[in-house]
């Protein structure tokens, strides 16, 4: 069986201090693993090929979370259009954040501007949920993009929409920005002292297309995220995350593949004592075949694909205590 552990906030900043990286089954699985390989589109792009989903001219997720929320995407060309914050700064602008605390009637607000505004371009934005918006165009567009939770803090200029079809999507987004601008939702929430929507960050387009079927039989065990989203489009709807790794053993039955997509919010010392520390064990006894660990750094999935220790490595990590700090700052420079 394979293990497959999403880490999407491994590489952020922690406590300086050497307990927050004492994490000596991670460790170990990081150091086993040797070289990681390095992959465009964040985890999102990871997962999706994983699943069997294939790219277009980008990753098609948007439609496939759409369809996740209830929205029946039929034959459109969808992207996700996230509510983000973005920072003008003296050299140049950034993405500050998604605005993720909108609520029903401020998205809608917010919905009904950009439908009014752009039905002549036959673009149509929808809601499923407050923060979750997405947008449909009448044609498919020749587009690769970057997704909003790859495109923070770092400058936005090479990270708008790439393309033949990418002027529009580029010139559409400068028009909210514009629209925007004293939206009353915004002057409100300013008034509020809350993050204030000034752009829509376009991503992950594509239409819904057959899946291309996994190789293994899956279990996927997640909350309200892309892999919930490409569980159900398999037609192998996820669990809810256990509390460890025995648990969603015990419940996952006869698989190939176990994917455990961690919350973002889990610290390390959880990581470490429910999945880390057993996945180690796990595949020393021979219980898993491999673990995956894949976590996001500067936009890019960082995946280390970790094999059963030969009997000499098994000996060796009894001794050896693995850095992870230098272990995450070697991964960093991979190209």
């Amino acid at each position: 069986m394979q293990l497959m552990l999403t880490l999407p906030t491994l590489f952020e900043e922690r406590d300086d201090s050497a307990a927050s990286f004492a994490a000596p089954g991670l460790a170990h699985l990081i150091g086993l693993a040797g070289t990681p390989e390095r992959q465009t589109g964040g985890i999102g792009a990871a997962l999706a090929a994983y699943y069997g989903v294939e790219r277009q001219n980008d990753w098609p997720l948007a439609a496939i979370r759409l369809a996740a929320l209830g929205v029946e995407p039929g034959d459109g060309y969808w992207l996700v259009a996230d509510p983000v914050t973005v920072e003008v700064g003296l050299a140049s602008a950034e993405l500050a954040g998604v605005v993720g605390d909108l609520d029903r009637m401020e998205t809608d607000a917010l919905v009904a501007t950009l439908n009014a505004h752009f039905a002549s371009d036959e673009l149509a934005f929808v809601a499923p949920r407050p923060s979750r918006v997405f947008v449909r165009a009448a044609a498919a567009s020749r587009l690769s993009t970057v997704a909003a939770s790859a495109a923070l803090r770092r400058p936005l200029r090479p990270l708008l929409p790439q393309g033949r079809d990418a002027a529009n999507w580029r010139r559409w987004q400068s028009e909210i920005e514009m629209l925007l601008h004293e939206h009353p939702v915004n002057v409100e929430r300013e008034r509020a002292g809350r993050a204030q929507v000034n752009a829509f960050w376009f991503s992950q387009g594509g239409t819904l297309r057959p899946l291309r079927q996994p190789a293994t039989r899956m279990a996927t065990f997640a909350g309200d995220g892309i892999a919930a989203a490409l569980a159900a489009f398999a037609g192998a709807p996820a669990d809810s995350l256990p509390a460890g790794l025995s648990d969603a053993l015990a419940a996952a039955g006869a698989v190939d593949s176990i994917v455990a997509a961690l919350d973002p919010a889990l610290d390390l010392g959880s990581i470490e004592r429910a999945w880390a520390a057993p996945a180690r064990a796990a595949l020393a006894a021979g219980s898993l075949e491999s673990v995956q660990i894949v976590a996001e750094n500067a936009g890019d999935a960082v995946i280390w694909h970790a094999g059963r220790p030969r009997l000499w490595q098994r000996i060796a990590g009894r001794f050896e205590a693995a850095n992870l700090r230098a272990l995450l700052d070697a991964a960093r420079e991979v190209a």
